[in-house]
């Protein structure tokens, strides 16, 4: 099992790069989609068209020796207006062309050397819990092991590939959890905000929000008495939930996308 704030760069990004199936060294950017509702008019012009097709001569009673009846044409034609009523289909394909230009930009302090670790987004426990293939992965990545608490103290458990399902899906074994209401329920949703939080920090979304919730959290669960606990697992675990859900000050936004 290795610290899970000790992780060096390179290995999370090789890490990172398996999970998201790119070569490790691949530059990569910050791409999302954005959207706008719009509504899209055209002027449609109808212009009359009509087409001759082909002409039939058609005799009507035999040919008399006399000149035709009527006046003749000054013209030599004979004009006439024909009108037919039609619908006109008209299939049209509504669409917009986007433009996309630099509007401005927010700079920060400047430094020296190479950029620090890239920050990733979070994920919650919900999307740790449908995505065991994500869960072990990570898992892998820390050692095989996370401890949740301290190695051997108090109510700590060390979660595997083969548990992490069970702490996110809030079942985690009991003792050490608590055993009755209301502490065994508020213990249950600690253990899963603390893996879920510690997963996200193994996928390089660090910040000092989640570093100090995450140590307040494993000494809590290490001074809890085993299958009892104590009162303040609902309070711990908050800026835990806060931190998974994008939402806590200074860190990395929610993932985009979860399924």
């Amino acid at each position: 099992m290795i610290n899970i704030f000790g992780t060096k760069e390179e290995t999370r990004q090789a890490a990172i790069a398996a999970l998201n199936n790119q070569p490790a060294d691949e530059a990569t950017g910050c791409e999302d989609v954005v959207h706008e509702n719009a509504c899209i008019q055209a002027t449609v012009t109808l212009a009359p068209k009509v087409e001759v097709g082909e002409i039939q001569t058609l005799c009507i009673n035999n040919p008399v020796i006399r000149p035709c009846h009527g006046t003749p044409s000054a013209t030599r034609y004979c004009r006439f207006i024909v009108s037919q009523e039609v619908c006109v289909q008209i299939p049209l394909k509504f669409s917009a062309d986007v433009e996309a230009v630099p509007s401005g930009i927010s700079c920060g302090a400047p430094g020296i050397g190479q950029c620090g670790q890239v920050t990733s987004c979070t994920y919650t426990i919900g999307y740790y819990k449908n995505h065991p293939e994500v869960t072990n992965a990570l898992i892998a990545l820390a050692g095989g092991s996370i401890i949740l608490g301290s190695d051997g103290a108090g109510a700590s458990f060390p979660v595997n590939a083969s548990n992490a399902i069970n702490v996110l899906a809030l079942n985690t074994p009991a003792p050490p959890a608590p055993l009755t209401p209301p502490r065994s329920n508020q213990y249950q949703i600690l253990y899963a905000q603390l893996l879920a939080a510690k997963l996200n920090i193994i996928r390089g979304a660090v910040c000092d929000a989640a570093t100090a919730a995450i140590s307040a959290a494993d000494a809590f669960i290490a001074s809890s008495v085993p299958g009892v606990g104590k009162a303040g697992a609902d309070t711990v675990q908050e800026p835990l939930a806060a931190y998974n859900e994008g939402a806590a000050e200074g860190c990395p936004y929610h993932c985009p996308s979860q399924i």
